[in-house]
């Protein structure tokens, strides 16, 4: 039942999602046409997640890129986080000891999160939280952005 969910998932999304040309944020249609849907270059990975998350961190130029998995979280400020949600065991409770070393300017970036309930309900509480101002669902990745001064919105592109 859980990978006909998925795949329903996904069709819903394709239907429900817009391209850059759906979108009326600035900030979000730069960084759906320069990033997301730019050219793949031939140095680029194959992989289209791997090959995003080495365009948002080109774009953003974190000092510290971290990969939350089941280790401890630095106390640091973090500029970029990398989370697979199926990979955590605890992932609420991961995500809230990792939300204060979060600041205006960072990036999440959060994937897999449609495959299994645990991971939605991630997402979904993600999303609800007053520091985040944009987050952009691509199905296979989702993008959280927290920028001072930005009206808060939710978007759904297709990727």
């Amino acid at each position: 039942m859980g990978l006909l969910r998925y795949y329903l998932d996904g069709l819903w999304h394709f239907f429900a999602a817009h391209s850059r040309h759906g979108t009326h944020s600035p900030f979000v249609y730069r960084l759906v046409d320069e990033v997301i849907y730019a050219k793949r270059l031939p140095s680029e990975s194959g992989d289209k997640v791997k090959r995003l998350v080495g365009r948002l961190i080109n774009r953003f130029q974190p000092s510290m890129v971290f990969a939350l998995a089941n280790e401890s979280i630095p106390t640091s400020r973090l500029d970029f986080v990398i989370i697979d949600a199926r990979t955590l065991e605890e992932p609420v409770a991961q995500l809230e000891a990792l939300w204060p070393r979060l600041h205006a300017g960072s990036v999440l970036v959060l994937s897999d999160f449609y495959r299994d309930t645990k991971s939605k309900a991630l997402w979904q509480s993600i999303k609800i939280k007053p520091e985040v101002t944009v987050t952009i669902d691509l199905f296979r990745v989702g993008l959280v952005f927290f920028h001072s001064g930005q009206a808060r919105e939710d978007f759904k592109i297709k990727y």
